[in-house]
């Protein structure tokens, strides 16, 4: 391939920061110059889908692979295109597995492509595909998820569970939670020394939350011991120390200092986490999760994983109905939580409404290739290639 015309760089640049209109303009423009450039095609099924004009997307997509069968970000936006349209899984499929092909160490394409396959009553293709993406990332949220899915529709809930528990584990919203009930912003790159650290409470607590949130576990041990050995009833240095241990999963400690922390402080957010996610992972205790996750969602109504947290308790108990609900308010609140379109899907599923269950999934999917940026990155490797050419 040639170099990138100026009205193809434009057209990027343009892209990237949200001019969507002005950058289809430019995409018109490099066209006009030659309509054999892959990368122009690409990038305009691209913009045609970020405004849901799914026929043209598709139509621009194809005449980039006719042109190019390599360009993987073609194939990303087609298949997204084929989803977002719907009634089209065969195409889908094929789409997915080119992908797969042409990108094989991509793990949406194989997460993608299960879901083609099960949204084509191929099941046991889709299983494959999901145990294929998480050979290649054993800590793939949405193939784990979907996997809980397939396991509810033929085992029932009682099994599926500790799937979608797993999921929510290797979910990393579930502690951005955390640190948004703490009060803690982005984590320094600089490491916490603790030596420098104020010798008050306010600032030990402090940076013992950034140390934690950059996974210092050791520096944040220190300073909130510096805490305790003022004032052993302090609730928020027990709270921390309660995440500390739940990181290293010591369940037995971190129960025990969430309870002494709930006990001088019954409203605490971050004790009343630290505590529900105990119960939660414990066979025979999520009756009492969902008990502490109902005053947790009193306590900060406005996060939606907080309602989803509630709702996996209340699966487990089989209050599907007010799971349910709890699953809608999070997805409310939160359109693009993965984590509960796929919950809310679970509930669907075992009152039979599968239509609505397999839609759930589509938008989970939609949001969650959204939030990776995946175009860019296979459209920035194929193009940069081609530059090098």
């Amino acid at each position: 391939m040639a170099g990138r015309s100026t009205a193809l760089l434009t057209a990027e640049e343009l892209a990237r920061s949200g001019a969507v209109g002005a950058a289809v303009e430019a995409c018109y423009e490099a066209l006009a110059l030659g309509d054999r450039e892959p990368r122009v095609h690409a990038l305009l099924a691209h913009l045609m889908l970020e405004g849901d004009f799914y026929d043209q997307a598709i139509a621009e997509a194809t005449k980039a692979i006719e042109i190019d069968p390599d360009c993987s970000a073609a194939y990303l936006a087609l298949g997204l295109a084929y989803d977002r349209r719907g009634g089209m899984a065969d195409q889908s499929v094929l789409v997915w597995h080119e992908l797969s092909e042409v990108a094989p160490d991509l793990v949406t394409a194989h997460v993608q492509l299960g879901e083609a396959f099960a949204a084509a009553a191929f099941e046991d293709d889709a299983i494959e595909s999901w145990k294929r993406a998480l050979e290649i990332d054993p800590k793939e949220a949405r193939a784990t998820y979907n996997l809980a899915i397939a396991s509810l529709k033929r085992e029932g809930m009682a099994l599926a569970l500790p799937l979608f528990r797993q999921a929510g584990e290797l979910d990393p919203s579930q502690d951005e939670l955390f640190f948004t009930l703490l009060g803690v912003g982005e984590a320094s790159d600089e490491p916490i020394d603790p030596s420098r650290v104020k010798a008050t409470r306010e600032a030990r607590l402090g940076a013992a939350g950034l140390a934690l949130r950059a996974e210092d576990l050791f520096t944040a041990g220190d300073l909130v011991r510096l805490v305790l050995d003022e004032n052993p009833d302090d609730p928020e240095a027990l709270a921390l120390a309660a995440y500390a241990y739940l990181k290293q999963e010591a369940a037995n400690e971190s129960m025990a200092c969430a309870m002494r922390a709930l006990s001088l402080d019954p409203e605490l957010p971050t004790a009343l986490y630290c505590l529900g996610v105990v119960y939660a992972r414990r066979t025979g205790l999520n009756r009492h999760a969902a008990r502490v996750f109902i005053a947790l969602a009193k306590r900060a109504s406005s996060h939606a994983l907080v309602h989803v947290l509630l709702a996996e308790s209340l699966l487990g108990l089989q209050r599907f109905e007010a799971a349910a609900r709890s699953y809608r308010l999070g997805v409310r609140l939160d359109p693009a939580c993965v984590r509960a379109r796929f919950g809310l899907a679970a509930s669907y599923l075992t009152e039979g409404r599968y239509a609505e269950a397999q839609w759930e999934i589509r938008r989970a999917a939609y949001y969650d290739t959204k939030r990776q940026g995946l175009f860019w990155r296979l459209y920035d490797e194929y193009a940069g290639a081609g530059d090098d050419e």
